[in-house]
């Protein structure tokens, strides 16, 4: 059964129950609901209700010091790192070598509660957060150390240190940069950005398996008009 024909049923088998009925329904079904969803239903509640809702202190609190943090990747206090290791080909006499990246335990902290703190503010409808957060993510100048290969050299000393690049350590990341994209690009549409199509064209850049269709599935906020804005967003891409 796809999506569409699931709504039609389940409207059907709703139209004979009271509120009462519907709502003694609602609180069985929660009771299989993954953790992680409660705070996005009960956000969605509130916004249906037309009800304002806010964020507390101690999260923007905690947004401040993932900003300053991410000054501290800026300037190079941060880093993340990588080591070389020997690959089955060789050049002449000597074996090819290969690279691993990594992030640092403590760099990767501040992107883990970075991409926390996206999927919390895509709720709260903060998405000008939203979107400094991702660029944060994808746009700091990252500094990689290069150290010794794990498996011959258990010292934490640094050989060199140069400027990194983002694409070496965004498939090794503990976050779904995917995800954190869809909210970035989502929340670029429900603010209107002048700019939303460049934006969103430089992320999927980034981002390259990202569908923008799948913006479709975020947030609280309905999209309206979307076939209209996919077209546009079509047509962008072409031009491009």
């Amino acid at each position: 059964m796809d999506l569409e024909s699931f709504k039609i049923e389940l409207n059907k088998e709703l139209d004979d129950l009271s509120v009462s009925e519907i709502k003694d329904l609602i609180n069985q079904l929660i009771n299989n609901l993954p953790s992680n969803y409660y705070e996005y239903v009960i956000c969605k509640i509130k916004y249906f209700k037309g009800e304002k809702y806010y964020l507390s202190n101690d999260v923007l609190e905690e947004y401040n010091e993932v900003l300053a943090s991410f000054k501290k990747i800026q300037s190079g206090e941060m880093c993340y790192r990588c080591y070389s290791y020997e690959t089955e080909t060789y050049s002449y006499y000597d074996a090819d070598m290969d690279y691993v990246y990594y992030p640092s335990s403590e760099l990767n902290r501040v992107l883990v509660d970075a991409y926390r703190l996206i999927k919390k503010f895509i709720l709260y409808r903060e998405y000008d957060k939203v979107i400094k957060l991702f660029e944060s993510i994808i746009y700091s100048n990252y500094t990689c150390e290069e150290v010794g290969n794990p498996e011959y050299d258990d010292s934490d000393e640094v050989y060199d240190t140069y400027e990194g690049d983002f694409n070496d350590i965004k498939n090794d990341l503990e976050i779904d940069l995917n995800y954190a994209c869809l909210c970035a690009i989502y929340s670029l549409i429900m603010s209107n950005k002048s700019d939303k199509f460049d934006k969103i064209w430089n992320y999927i850049k980034i981002c390259n398996n990202v569908n923008v269709k799948d913006v479709l599935n975020i947030g609280v906020e309905k999209i309206n008009n979307f076939d209209l804005l996919y077209d546009e967003w079509l047509k962008y891409k072409e031009k491009k």
